[in-house]
C-alpha cells in the first residue's frame, strides 16, 4: 500500500514527516506524512516535471481553491497548503477507509441498509458541495471512500462553480469517467448539479447491484447507454428501486436535489454502516499505518464525525480551525476531513454535547425491533417498581407486533415498542432525552420521542413510570446500532404503503391532499378518504373476515372485503389482501380502507382495483 521514496528526496514537506508513497497518477502524486502532533496526513504534488507548465500549475491552484471552498461532514476538506512554494502541495487528514469500487470488487454488491447509508452521506456531502455553487463532476466508485462512520467524497480536481469558468482542458474534450456520466455531460450540454445527481444515481445502481448501469465494452458505446438506454432495474432491490430511478431520469429537471434526497433517506449513518469484512480492512488498516510512526504515543487515531469547518487565514497558506469533535484518521487516499489545529496556540473550543438524530422511516421499516430492543436493553433491566430491583433480560418473552414493533412481557410487566409510528396524543414533557424532545401520552407510562410519528414506549398506566422512561433512554442510545431484519427486504415491513398508490389510484378512490405517512401506513383526504395499512394480520385479530366468501379479483388474487364503522355515507369498506403466510394463523397483509367515496355501494369494488393495480409493486417472495 505504501512504497519508500527515492534515497535522494525530501523527507520533509514543510512541518510534515513525510512516511512513504501511497501513489501516483498523471498529474501529480500523495505522499503519507504525520503532523507536528502525530496526526497523518495526504499530501498531493504536483509532478516535477509539470512544474515549468502554467496550466498545470494553474489547474492545481484551482483544485486547491476549490477544495477550500467545500466544508461537510462527508467531503474532502483542507488540511494545510501552499501553492506558491517550489513544489506547491496540498495537505488532507486521513481517514481508515476503503474505496467503494475496492470493496464491490472484494466483497460484492452492498446490503440495503448499506446503500441508503450510503446515499445519505453521498447526499450530504453533495448538498454541501453544490451549496457553495460547485459541481463535483467526477462522483465515481473510486471517488468514494467507506469509512468507519460513513462514505466521504474525495478528489476535486475537475470540480468547477458553472460553464463560464475557465476550462483548463484541451478543446472538444470531456471532463469525468465515462462510466458514471450523465446525458448531458455525455453530449457535451451544458452542466449543472442536477448532473452529479445522476452520477450518484449510476454510482448507488453499482454499489446495489456490483454491476455499472450502463457501461459497455467501449465509451462510445457506454456514452450511448447513458444519453438512449435505461438501466435494469429488476437487479436492483426493490426498496432502493424508486430512489435510484428517480436520480437516474434522463431529464435534469426530472431529478432530486440533493436536499430532497436527504428528505427521502435522512442523513444519519449507523455506528456500522458497511459489511463486517469491509470494517476489518478500515480497522487493519488504521493498525497497519500506526506501526509506522517513530512515536506511537503521539498518533491519535478518533474514528468520529468531523463537525464543519472555518478558515483562519495565514500569510502563503491556510490552516482550518475545527469547532467541535476532531476526526483524524487514515486512508491510502486524500480524502476526509479537517482536524482541530488552532492557528495561535490556543486550546480548541470544547466539543458540544451529542444530539441524537431519528433514522428515517425508511430505516425504521427494516429493523428488528425485538433485536434492537433486546441489544438496546442489554443483560438486566429495571422490573419498573423503581426499586432499584433488575430483572434478566431473558427471562422476559418477546414477539413481534401486528405493526412490526416488539412486544415483551415477564409476569405482571409488559413492554410495548413501535418503531415509525403515529404519535397521537403525545406532548412534550419539557425534558430530552440526548437532545430529542421526550413525549408523554397524557398520564400513562408512554414514552416517546419525533414529531408527528416516531419511537414510542408503553409499559401501561401504572403511576410508576421508572421502566418506560428507562426504555425510552436505552433505545435513544441505540439510535446508531440498529439491528437490521435480513428477511425486511422480502417482507411487507420494509414497503412505503404511500409508494404503492399512483395518482391514478387517488383518482379511482376520490382522494386528494398530501400523504401523512408513518412507517407502515399512509392516508389520504379529499372526498374519499383512503388508507393503506401494512401489518401482520393474525386469524384472531381478523375476526370473522377470512371466515367469509373471498373475492377473486383476477389472475386468482384473493381479497377480503369488510364493512367500516361510520354513521350514514361515511361508512367504509376494508380490502384486504393477504400478502404471505408468516406462520400458522399469522400473515403480512395489506389493507385499503376507503370511507366516503360515493356511491357507497361501489367502496369494495374500488378498493379491489386499487388492490389489483398496487399488487404488482410489492416485493417477490
Amino acid at each position: 500500500m505504501i512504497k519508500a521514496l527515492s534515497g535522494g528526496e525530501p523527507k520533509m514537506v514543510s512541518h510534515y514527516r513525510i512516511l512513504g508513497l501511497l501513489g501516483a497518477g498523471g498529474m501529480g502524486r500523495v505522499l503519507l506524512g504525520v503532523a507536528p502532533d502525530g496526526r497523518f496526513v495526504a499530501i498531493k504534488q504536483i509532478h516535477a516535471r509539470l512544474l515549468d507548465e502554467r496550466d498545470y500549475r494553474a489547474r492545481f491552484h484551482r483544485e486547491v481553491a476549490i477544495s477550500t471552498r467545500v466544508s461537510g461532514a462527508f467531503t474532502a476538506a483542507v488540511v494545510d497548503f501552499d501553492t506558491n512554494a517550489e513544489t506547491p502541495w496540498l495537505a488532507s487528514v486521513f481517514i481508515a477507509g476503503v474505496g467503494l469500487d475496492r470493496a464491490i470488487e472484494q466483497y460484492g454488491p452492498l446490503p440495503v441498509s448499506s446503500v441508503r447509508t450510503l446515499a445519505s452521506g453521498l447526499a450530504s456531502a453533495l448538498h454541501s458541495i453544490h451549496q457553495t455553487g460547485l459541481i463535483h463532476r467526477d462522483l465515481k466508485p473510486a471517488n468514494v471512500i467507506l469509512a468507519s462512520d460513513g462514505p466521504r467524497v474525495i478528489d476535486f480536481g475537475i470540480a468547477r462553480a458553472n460553464e463560464s469558468e475557465e476550462v483548463l482542458t484541451e478543446v472538444g474534450s470531456v471532463l469525468g469517467s465515462p462510466a458514471y456520466m450523465s446525458p448531458e455531460q455525455a453530449g457535451a450540454d451544458t452542466v449543472t448539479a442536477a448532473s452529479d445527481i445522476f452520477a450518484l444515481g449510476s454510482l448507488l445502481y453499482m454499489a446495489a447491484t456490483g454491476v455499472n448501469a450502463f457501461a459497455a465494452t467501449s465509451a462510445p458505446v457506454t456514452l450511448f447507454n447513458i444519453v438512449h438506454s435505461e438501466p435494469d432495474f429488476a437487479k436492483v432491490p426493490p426498496p432502493l428501486r424508486e430512489l435510484i430511478a428517480g436520480c437516474l431520469r434522463k431529464n435534469a429537471r426530472d431529478r432530486p436535489t440533493a436536499s430532497q434526497i436527504l428528505d427521502y433517506l435522512g442523513v444519519l449513518p449507523m455506528a456500522s454502516p458497511w459489511p463486517e469484512p469491509i470494517h476489518r480492512d478500515i480497522a487493519a488498516q488504521g493498525a497497519s499505518l500506526r506501526e509506522l510512526t517513530d512515536d506511537p504515543e503521539r498518533t491519535q487515531i478518533v474514528l468520529t464525525t468531523p463537525a464543519p469547518t472555518v478558515p483562519v487565514e495565514r500569510p502563503k497558506r491556510r490552516r482550518w480551525l475545527l469547532i467541535g469533535t476532531a476526526c483524524a484518521a487514515v486512508v491510502a487516499v486524500v480524502a476526509a476531513s479537517a482536524w482541530a489545529v488552532s492557528s495561535r496556540g490556543e486550546s480548541p473550543a470544547a466539543a458540544p454535547a451529542a444530539v441524537a438524530t431519528l433514522p428515517t422511516l425508511a430505516q425504521l421499516r427494516e429493523v428488528d425491533s425485538c433485536g434492537w430492543l433486546q441489544q438496546a436493553l442489554g443483560p438486566t433491566l429495571p422490573d419498573g417498581a423503581a426499586t432499584g430491583v433488575r430483572r434478566n433480560t431473558a427471562e422476559w418473552s418477546w414477539k413481534t407486533t401486528s405493526s412490526w414493533g416488539c412486544d415483551g412481557s415477564a409476569g405482571s410487566g409488559r413492554i410495548t415498542v413501535e418503531l415509525g409510528s403515529a404519535l397521537t396524543g403525545f406532548a412534550s414533557t419539557q425534558r430530552t432525552v440526548a437532545g430529542l424532545d421526550l413525549l408523554r401520552r397524557g398520564r400513562d407510562c408512554a414514552f416517546a420521542v419525533g414529531t408527528t410519528w416516531g419511537i414510542s414506549v408503553d409499559t401501561g398506566v401504572a403511576a410508576d413510570c421508572a421502566l418506560a422512561e428507562h426504555v425510552i433512554e436505552r433505545l435513544v442510545a441505540a439510535l446508531g446500532s440498529l439491528v437490521i431484519d435480513p428477511a425486511a427486504g422480502t417482507s411487507l415491513a420494509s414497503v412505503d404503503p404511500c409508494a404503492l398508490i399512483s395518482g391514478d389510484e387517488l383518482k379511482v378512490a376520490n382522494s386528494s391532499g398530501p400523504a401523512a405517512p408513518t412507517a407502515h401506513t399512509c392516508s389520504w383526504g379529499g372526498d374519499g378518504r383512503l388508507r393503506v395499512d401494512l401489518n401482520r394480520r393474525t386469524d384472531a385479530d381478523a375476526g370473522t373476515l377470512y371466515n367469509g366468501n373471498a373475492v377473486d379479483i383476477g389472475s386468482g388474487l384473493l381479497v377480503y372485503n369488510a364493512s367500516l364503522p361510520g354513521a350514514g355515507s361515511d361508512a367504509g369498506c376494508s380490502t384486504v389482501y393477504r400478502f404471505r403466510a408468516i406462520d400458522t394463523g399469522t400473515h403480512e397483509s395489506v389493507a385499503v380502507d376507503l370511507h366516503g367515496a360515493a356511491p357507497r355501494e361501489k367502496r369494495c369494488p374500488t378498493g379491489e382495483t386499487i388492490v389489483a393495480a398496487l399488487v404488482p409493486r410489492l416485493p417477490q417472495r
